[in-house]
């Protein structure tokens, strides 16, 4: 199987560890190259994201239906092990909860940006909120398995309120269908070895009313980590305002790996 990964590698120091980005449901590589990417190269990072199998321009249905985390997992690691240099993993919603098994998996992962990572069990109050913002959409989807319908559901979890239409539409175009959530809220709580003194940053969006302040908190206590509100909704990444989180994750970086490589 051969996975989509788009690079922008720019001019990096050596000390520098790669970075690579992973997309969360209904996603792909195509929502790194928006902003992200291109940010991170002309600030001097390698950065790639792949596509999990099953999405974007790897979008299998069939392969897709038999997809799991470990299969995502594997994906991840396939990408790592062609790099030249160790990484840190950015991973975003779901991708947050992938990039955590690849940190517990893999040596070679310098560190992680988990960014409004999935929590452990979904809100009974978004899941409602989803239903009455489109309640016949959402029928559709959960009952009749229209995928397509659930994209057009999504799009108010997913993005910004002030976010431009033509922009959002094109977004919502570009999403893929997603079969995962069953596993992804019945899988064991997060564990960091007490040793493990990799740096680990959480990015929680402001007005991402998809995921509790207080599961970002469980998070951070759990890995040790620095927690970071930036403004925007789930997708940071597509946010208008998505240049803070770029800016508050390279600080992050620069204090991390900068001062190391010195």
């Amino acid at each position: 199987m051969t996975l989509e990964i788009l690079s922008n590698e720019g001019v990096s120091a050596p000390h520098r560890p790669a970075l690579l980005f992973i997309h969360g449901g209904f996603h792909g590589a195509w929502c790194w190259r928006e902003h992200m990417l291109p940010w991170f190269a002309a600030q001097g990072w390698q950065a790639h994201a792949l596509s999990l199998r099953g999405h974007a321009s790897n979008d299998d249905r069939e392969a897709e239906l038999r997809c799991t985390l470990s299969d995502y997992a594997s994906d991840v690691s396939s990408v790592l092990d062609g790099l030249k240099r160790p990484a840190v993993l950015v991973g975003h919603s779901m991708g947050g909860v992938v990039a955590q098994m690849c940190l517990k998996a893999r040596a070679d992962v310098a560190g992680a940006v988990f960014m409004a990572p999935s929590p452990l069990r979904p809100s009974a109050s978004v899941i409602w909120r989803i239903f009455m913002h489109d309640p016949v959409t959402f029928i559709r989807a959960q009952i009749l398995g229209d995928m397509k319908a659930m994209r057009h559901a999504m799009a108010e979890f997913f993005f910004d309120d002030d976010l431009d239409p033509q922009t959002q539409a094109r977004y919502v175009s570009m999403l893929t269908a997603e079969t995962l959530t069953g596993e992804l809220f019945s899988r064991a709580p997060p564990s960091h070895p007490p040793g493990d003194q990799r740096p680990i940053l959480i990015v929680a969006g402001r007005e991402d009313w998809s995921i509790p302040m207080r599961d970002h908190e469980a998070l951070r206590d759990a890995y040790r980590a620095t927690l970071s509100v930036c403004p925007g909704g789930h997708d940071l990444m597509l946010s208008r305002h998505w240049e803070e989180t770029a800016k508050t994750m390279r600080r992050w970086l620069e204090s991390k790996f900068d001062a190391a490589g010195v």
